[in-house]
């Protein structure tokens, strides 16, 4: 009973429950519950970063989504309308020769993946505007993509892509920027699906 009034004995006490504590959270923190292994873009994983997707350049650290509008149908919206859902901004232009032979492989990434949780966002960032890129998305047969229209080129610009076309940027469903790709892409591409479901919650 005299060692229980010891300072002492709390002070050895405290200081190994407290060790144990310390242990205990680094245990924690280093296993991964079970179905949580797998590859995914929002850590940052090199494994993703192969085939089509090697040019691929992770932000860091995160930015997030601008909240400069662009047009849908004759009305403002912005990436925040979005929220929720994992998006790829494609910006793209009619006079861009890469850019019209990457949207088929984005339209048909959006027929494969595109829904409540995820989405392509591909954004005419052209001043011919809105009417001649609906004429080459019909040209192109082009069934999935709705038409986005950036005339201004205000938001191509805000986030430094209106000097080069085509652009992509892969957003988390919290409109947080995980990266982006300059340049064409085959986006039918196993490696560019599975680092865009790397990020789809």
């Amino acid at each position: 009973m005299a060692a229980l009034r010891q300072p002492r004995f709390w002070l050895l006490l405290w200081g190994g429950a407290g060790s144990l504590a310390l242990v205990y959270f680094i245990i924690a923190a280093s296993v991964q519950p079970r179905g949580d292994n797998q590859p995914s873009a929002l850590n940052h994983d090199a494994a993703l970063l192969a085939g089509e997707m090697a040019d691929f350049i992770y932000a860091f650290p995160p930015r997030g989504a601008p909240k400069i509008s662009f047009d849908y149908e004759g009305r403002p919206i912005s990436l925040a309308d979005f929220r929720g859902r994992a998006v790829l901004v494609n910006f793209w232009a009619t006079w861009c020769a890469p850019c019209l032979k990457e949207l088929p492989s984005l339209d048909a990434l959006q027929e494969k993946l595109g829904g409540r949780k995820f989405e392509v966002v591909a954004i005419a960032a052209d001043p011919r505007g809105p009417v001649a890129a609906a004429e080459f998305l019909e040209r192109l047969e082009i069934t999935n993509l709705k038409l986005y229209a950036d005339p201004r080129l205000i938001f191509a610009t805000s986030i430094g892509g209106a000097n080069v076309l085509p652009v992509s940027i892969l957003y988390d469903a919290k409109g947080r920027e995980v990266g982006r790709l300059v340049g064409e892409a085959d986006w039918t591409s196993p490696e560019a699906v599975r680092l865009v479901k790397s990020a789809i919650p």
